[in-house]
């Protein structure tokens, strides 16, 4: 009889103890974008905090990352587009957490440093082909882009840009699927143009991000909107936020883990000056005025 006590007290005991361990793990999968810039630090911080093991992908964009919250192959995403609304994304939970914004991006030895939001339009549609137009060296430009219109990069941009997420861009263009080998390519090619995001394009050697219409994209910029092309960086969930889901982004919309990214050189909610953008902070905040479910 005792030894069956003990045995029934010990497996009470490990059951107890591989369901703390199950709760102190979080799956995340981010976008290349987030998982260079801010991700790294929040989660540092978290984890050290609440002793909590956080995961992440090494690869994949908002596509695999938003896929991989439907599936519940991960507990919680982060990317930098919103979620669609179609049928196959819009049951997805999101909130915005931080600010980035599109970089138009150049080898460092390219003489450009400024073009216009004009100009920019006219190279991703193909219109213009050389550099000798932008007042740059008589070189074809080797447009780079994202493969799909639906990555973070390939929406915002047609968003942004063209006010039509189905604007055909250049055929001509070599297609990537991910923002890193993109910057790769650049740092390589003289002659090449792309789109990535400031936060992640910024301080890499070979890479210069060009002025728009006169203007530098830096977090001053963004956060007042003088730079023209910001976007949100979001938090994804396949159902309202609870449980260890609910205590990260509850951490990330923080004051302390809204000082963590803005250490980070992104631009952070409550910095944010631009018009709406006092509506839009109370309006995150407001969202997690949740109770946790049971």
């Amino acid at each position: 009889m005792k030894k069956l006590l003990v045995i029934a007290l010990l497996i009470t005991i490990l059951t107890s103890y591989i369901s703390a361990t199950e709760t102190n793990k979080l799956n995340m999968y981010a976008c290349g974008v987030v998982r260079v810039s801010f991700i790294p630090e929040l989660n540092k911080e978290f984890s050290k905090k609440n002793k909590v093991n956080i995961s992440i992908n090494k690869k994949g964009g908002d596509i695999f990352v938003i896929e991989g919250v439907q599936k519940k192959e991960a507990d919680i995403g982060v990317g930098c587009r919103a979620p669609l609304k179609n049928d196959k994304e819009k049951n997805i939970w999101s909130t915005q957490v931080a600010w980035g914004a599109l970089a138009f991006i150049v080898n460092s030895e390219n003489k450009i440093n400024n073009i216009t939001t004009e100009n920019i339009k006219k190279i991703l549609t193909g219109e213009i082909t050389n550099w000798k137009k932008l007042g740059g060296g008589d070189k074809p430009i080797k447009l780079l882009l994202r493969e799909s219109k639906k990555s973070g990069v390939g929406l915002t941009v047609r968003e942004i840009l063209f006010k039509d997420k189905d604007t055909n861009l250049s055929k001509k263009a070599d297609f990537f699927k991910s923002s890193g080998f993109v910057r790769d390519t650049v740092i390589k090619e003289k002659y090449a143009f792309a789109i990535d995001d400031v936060v992640s394009s910024k301080d890499i050697k070979g890479l210069k991000l060009l002025k728009v219409d006169g203007v530098e994209p830096n977090k001053k910029n963004i956060l007042s909107e003088k730079y023209k092309a910001r976007r949100a960086f979001y938090i994804y969930l396949d159902h309202k936020p609870d449980n260890l889901a609910k205590k990260y982004i509850d951490f990330a919309l923080s004051d302390e883990g809204q000082a963590i990214i803005s250490k980070t050189e992104t631009a952070n909610l409550e910095e944010a000056i631009g018009e709406g953008d006092e509506d839009n902070l109370i309006f995150q905040n407001l969202q997690f005025n949740i109770k946790t479910k049971n």
